[in-house]
């Protein structure tokens, strides 16, 4: 009740400088929009405000369908087109009502099987998404293809927070352009396109970031995680720009998604599966797509679990990204620092240019397991701390070390302003030599 009271106080506040338009799953296009009069559907709504102004949806399921949509292209059917940009005073906001989480349901689209969906496309600056779900996004046509929750291929300086984006065959949040975008405090699981190429489930990512501009830079992803998605967790290959992956979590992907989004037993192979792809131009002759300078990829305070393929992997790319305090595990190898030898020569060779500090890999005899780190050339990267290597000062990891190894920790639920919990999943139990080396995805919080 105090977060609905000091939300609506500021809501006072807002409408002195801007707009609010509320939109409830009773409500009526032909209504005022007020939080009495509620409308029905974003589109409407949409007309009704200006840059800076804010719609706000109260709970409840809103089934999206063919009329919705905003804009199209040759390609795509960007469903909620959002181009009124804000100012850095005052964001143009989609959002939630406090203490309600509203669900947009975009399953039964069709438009005849002639577009790639965008659920919500980002298409001006300092826009802001908060607090509500994204389900459903279908792909309805054949071939390599793809559909996407949020499409981030225009804006900047956009704030992406607290959404949910799963059970779908979508990607979860996708971005192509733009710079100083910020995504927070989100999840997407469960996703996963069986149609346009079969089974394999293939090109459906948690978060993909593939900017198109070396100026797109500054765009980072703090506290959020991918799971259950048919492909890999975070992948930022053909990045022409650096991306920032900060205390995110990735595990169980590469596999079908299961009727009980937190099971932990069931594992039905789908597509690639990797943790944390964070980087590369592919492996096909010149060209690549890979700039003069290539893009240094930070990617810090990390878990990566029971991936399919690697936990921790660059992807062939052309140079090396940095990677701290991160932790991996159960994965077919926890850290694959694979290079593609020269943008002339598509050749694999053992990674050069890495920064690697501070990580923790916890390996034990199991099928899945295949080592802490591979494809490392150490003589070509900066190795400092970690618990596998250099030699003289890597750490046996045992599982008493950390304060849980229970998986079904890291489905812990969010509050309502997108926060998790402490997280204790392979975090280093106090007084350790984990936490006394600052070894870790959480050293910050240990002594």
């Amino acid at each position: 009740m105090r977060k609905v009271l000091l939300f609506l106080a500021l809501m006072m506040l807002a409408t002195m400088q801007a707009k609010v338009v509320y939109v409830a799953t009773d409500g009526s296009d032909s209504a005022a929009g007020t939080i009495d009069q509620p409308m029905a559907t974003l589109p409407a709504a949409y007309k009704k405000i200006s840059s800076g102004d804010t719609i706000c949806f109260r709970g409840g399921t809103y089934l999206i369908t063919d009329d919705q949509v905003m804009k199209k292209d040759n390609t795509y059917a960007y469903v909620f087109a959002l181009e009124k940009a804000g100012t850095v005073s005052k964001r143009t906001c989609v959002m939630g009502y406090p203490g309600e989480r509203p669900v947009f349901d975009f399953s039964g689209m069709q438009l005849n099987g002639k577009y790639r969906f965008s659920a919500f496309y980002l298409g001006a600056d300092y826009l802001h998404l908060r607090n509500f779900d994204i389900i459903g996004v279908p792909v309805r046509i054949k071939g390599h293809t793809q559909s996407e929750c949020v499409s981030a291929r225009k804006g900047s300086y956009c704030i992406v927070e607290n959404i949910a984006m799963h059970d779908g065959m979508a990607i979860g949040y996708y971005q192509t352009r733009g710079k100083n975008n910020l995504v927070i405090n989100c999840d997407a699981y469960n996703n996963y396109d069986n149609y346009s190429e079969g089974d394999y489930g293939g090109n459906v990512d948690g978060f993909g970031f593939h900017l198109q501009q070396t100026t797109d830079t500054d765009n980072a992803i703090r506290f959020c995680r991918a799971w259950r998605n048919s492909d890999d967790g975070f992948d930022l290959i053909n990045n022409l720009a650096p991306v920032e992956i900060d205390h995110c979590w990735a595990f169980y992907n590469g596999y079908r998604p299961t009727s009980d989004a937190r099971d932990t037993t069931t594992f039905q192979s789908a597509g690639d599966g990797n943790g944390f792809k964070a980087g590369g131009y592919g492996m096909k002759a010149r060209p690549t797509k890979c700039p003069a300078i290539c893009p240094q990829n930070y990617i810090h305070h990390c878990v990566a679990f029971r991936n399919k393929s690697f936990g921790i992997y660059s992807n062939h790319h052309l140079g090396g990204c940095r990677w701290e305090y991160n932790s991996s595990w159960y994965n077919r190898s926890n850290y694959n620092m694979v290079n593609r030898k020269s943008d002339e020569e598509a050749v694999d060779v053992p990674g050069y240019g890495h920064i690697l500090r501070n990580n923790v890999s916890f390996t034990f005899t199991d099928s899945l397991n295949g080592g802490n780190l591979i494809n490392c050339d150490a003589t070509q990267c900066t190795i400092e701390n970690n618990s596998f290597t250099p030699a003289e000062t890597a750490v046996t990891i045992t599982a008493n070390m950390f304060v849980s190894t229970n998986s079904a920790t890291l489905f812990s639920p969010r509050d309502a302003d997108g926060n998790l919990p402490e997280m204790t999943f392979m975090r280093a139990k106090k007084g350790s030599v984990l936490a006394q080396r600052q070894m870790g995805w959480a050293w910050e919080g240990t002594d």
